[in-house]
């Protein structure tokens, strides 16, 4: 049976579908109506563009109709200078207060982050939530026994060994993102899309967030933080983030590298 059924009654034969499809896996016949193409069966990466652009509701994919699916919500009516200054208020939060980051609100982000887009529809990131104090220090203890052996980043390791924890910052939550590292997709470059989509996310409900970058590193090549983290066989950790309400209010925007932008146009010339 095919992955894509057509219900001709409901059908009004506008080609939509057809146009939509990513890989060109639908066709039309003579009477108009969209019928599967001879690849559909082998190479649907089940994106759902069909289903998505139908306004009659006539496509059934993979088992799936149109009726189950959640309506799209209509872009908010956001002013470019509101969008901009949300995504430029986004701070890298290192110092956490003292509160848990309650499950509704992990959720709320888990939900955001996993409509990102990814390489062929294949949704590769998983994610871990580690909100064990004790694990948190036991991985930030060992990320530091790595830079002790390996003399790397030595102005993180002085300020741990001054009591103050430089690697995970005493965050009351982190989340990683993990996947197959024999994707058939190198899985990288989706997971860290999924991640940056959910720190946007924390960022909106109010949470702080900081990339995990040491914790990434130090898990890719020591096996004692690996095993803490106890992933799925086969899986690599892929990026982190600390998260945890702040604990200051930054008040005003660092500065920024002037914009860097090249222009290719119609006659093929450049300019800066």
């Amino acid at each position: 049976m095919s992955r894509v059924e057509i219900d001709r009654e409901r059908c009004a034969r506008d080609g939509l579908c057809v146009l939509e499809c990513p890989l060109s896996l639908l066709e039309t016949d003579i009477e108009g109506y969209p019928v599967p193409g001879p690849r559909l069966e082998a190479a649907c990466i089940g994106c759902g563009h069909c289903l998505a652009v139908c306004p009659r509701g006539c496509l059934c994919l993979g088992g799936v109709a149109q009726e189950s699916l959640a309506v799209a919500t209509p872009v908010p009516d956001v002013s470019p200078g509101a969008l901009v200054g949300f995504m430029q208020s986004r701070r890298s939060v290192r110092h956490f207060a003292a509160r848990p980051v309650p499950r509704e609100t992990l959720i709320a982000c888990f939900e955001a982050a996993r409509y990102a887009p990814s390489a062929l529809n294949g949704q590769p990131a998983e994610f871990l939530v580690i909100e064990d104090k004790a694990c948190i220090a036991a991985l930030a203890a060992g990320c530091a026994d790595l830079l002790r052996a390996t003399g790397r980043s030595p102005d993180f390791l002085r300020a741990y060994d001054a009591g103050e924890d430089s690697i995970l910052r005493h965050a009351p939550c982190l989340v990683l993102v993990h996947a197959p590292a024999e994707a058939p997709i190198p899985p990288a470059t989706d997971c860290v899309i999924a991640l940056a989509h959910l720190e946007l996310a924390a960022h909106f409900h109010g949470l702080g967030a900081c990339w995990a970058g040491i914790l990434r590193y130090v898990a890719s090549v020591h096996p004692p933080v690996r095993d803490l983290l106890a992933l799925p066989d086969g899986h690599v950790m892929y990026g982190g983030l600390m998260l945890g309400y702040p604990r200051f209010s930054l008040r005003h925007l660092p500065p920024r590298k002037p914009l860097r932008v090249t222009w290719r146009c119609a006659q093929g010339r450049f300019s800066p």
